[in-house]
């Protein structure tokens, strides 16, 4: 084997000893780091239980130790799980995250071999699956596989029972689907995205991203393709609406979906009143800040002000980006980022459903000015944002806030403005919605 074929097999070994880890705290320790009874897990297979008995009571927060914060329809996808007991369901649960991060690999090709297909980058041999693991011309890919098993944010996914693997599942899934083009494609694609986002309803942030909207150098106009994204959005759309059937039935549940989604409110007391979160989001670091200086700011409206002013900004570069090929993949970048920057709860397990994005941009884009620079900030997350979070709680008596999280996130997200800005030339942005 040569050197990156090693780096994958330790990596997927690494992988397994993050499960191994997971399963001898939850089995057989009683940890205040994690056990059966505080493992996040618990909320999923508590709502799993409650969607087929008591569906009205599924935000009630009273019922979980941390809150259900995902649209109605999803509770049901951990039902099969929840009915096999706690100790039985997590271990399955578990065993499936693991499956599916493979497949997610196997995705993650199918996606490289489109895009291949679409541009003049280098020539990789992708004929087999097996190539990846065998041919040297593949050893850039080999390599991003390893990191994204090997990155710390994987074993805090695995060690809380979170469910980013199964979130990255479906939005991976929703952008090969796309990407194959055609009405049945944009459709399905749709269709695997609003999965995705009742499973992480930040993931709307997605959605403008995958609207058909480009501006047109040559006629200076923006070109807006009406019928094919109201295919791309009719699965998302669908899925919400499912999910609005149940808030009109029962209109204590939306109360309590917003109150839990929107209020910004999941947050420890600490001496003095003062509310803490160890959230790396700009959203909770201003809130926090604001009451450490006496103010009061709405949550609500904090979050929609700093969604607007990152989103706007980064739509409006999208947009205007002339490389076409790689357009689609960097749009999911852009909405993840987004959605990272500006949630009031962003976790590290979170990277997770990030990593396989930056994977895809370090291997389209190796001549971009700051290449080196985006790779260095995705090495040091996939290391160092587990860690600020560590020090958050050795630090928050005398600093409060995840600065060092925040720090690097948007440092990540200003080198991917550049990039947009870089393939936006300045005569396409001399015409701002003229012509549409």
């Amino acid at each position: 084997m040569n050197k990156t074929q090693k780096f994958f097999f330790l990596a997927f070994l690494i992988n397994i000893t993050y499960l191994i880890i997971t399963f001898i705290f939850f089995y057989g320790l009683d940890s205040s780091l994690m056990n059966k009874n505080t493992n996040d897990y618990l909320t999923f297979h508590n709502a799993g239980l409650l969607a087929i008995r008591d569906i009205s009571n599924l935000y009630n927060s009273s019922l979980y130790i941390f809150p259900f914060r995902y649209f109605p329809l999803s509770a049901y996808i951990f039902t099969p799980f929840s009915a096999l007991g706690l100790d039985g369901g997590y271990f399955v649960f578990q065993l499936f995250n693991f499956s599916l991060g493979m497949i997610n690999l196997y995705i993650i090709y199918k996606i490289i071999k489109i895009i291949k297909r679409e541009t003049s980058m280098e020539s990789f041999n992708l004929v087999k699956f097996r190539y990846v693991f065998s041919d040297p011309k593949n050893e850039s890919i080999l390599h991003q596989y390893a990191i994204i098993l090997i990155i710390l944010p994987q074993f805090m996914n695995y060690f809380l029972g979170q469910i980013n693997i199964l979130v990255s599942f479906f939005i991976l899934l929703s952008l090969l689907y796309f990407l194959k083009k055609g009405i049945k494609n944009d459709f399905l694609g749709g269709l695997f995205l609003g999965f995705g986002i009742l499973l992480k309803p930040t993931l709307i942030l997605i959605l403008p991203f995958v609207i058909l909207l480009n501006y047109n150098k040559e006629n200076k106009r923006y070109d807006f393709d009406f019928k094919r994204s109201i295919i791309r959005l009719l699965g998302p759309i669908v899925l919400l609406m499912s999910s609005w059937i149940y808030f009109l039935l029962f209109p204590q549940m939306f109360d309590d979906f917003i109150e839990v989604n929107l209020g910004g409110k999941y947050t420890y007391t600490i001496e003095g009143g003062l509310e803490i979160n160890p959230s790396f989001s700009l959203t909770r670091i201003i809130l926090t800040l604001a009451e450490i200086f006496g103010a009061k700011l709405n949550g609500f409206l904090t979050l929609v002000t700093i969604t607007l002013l990152i989103l706007i900004p980064t739509y409006y570069l999208f947009i205007h980006n002339s490389n076409k090929s790689t357009k689609l993949v960097e749009g999911y970048l852009g909405g993840i980022l987004v959605m990272l920057i500006v949630y009031f709860d962003s976790w590290p397990h979170h990277i997770v459903v990030l990593a396989p994005f930056l994977a895809f941009f370090l291997l389209f884009h190796k001549n971009f000015k700051f290449y080196k620079m985006i790779k260095s900030l995705y090495y040091l997350l996939a290391v160092l944002i587990v860690i600020f979070w560590g020090i958050f709680y050795l630090t928050y008596e005398f600093l409060p806030m995840n600065i060092g999280g925040m720090v690097l996130i948007l440092t990540l997200y200003s080198y991917f403005l550049f990039y947009l800005k870089k393939n936006s030339s300045k005569s396409q942005l001399e015409f701002p919605f003229n012509n549409v």
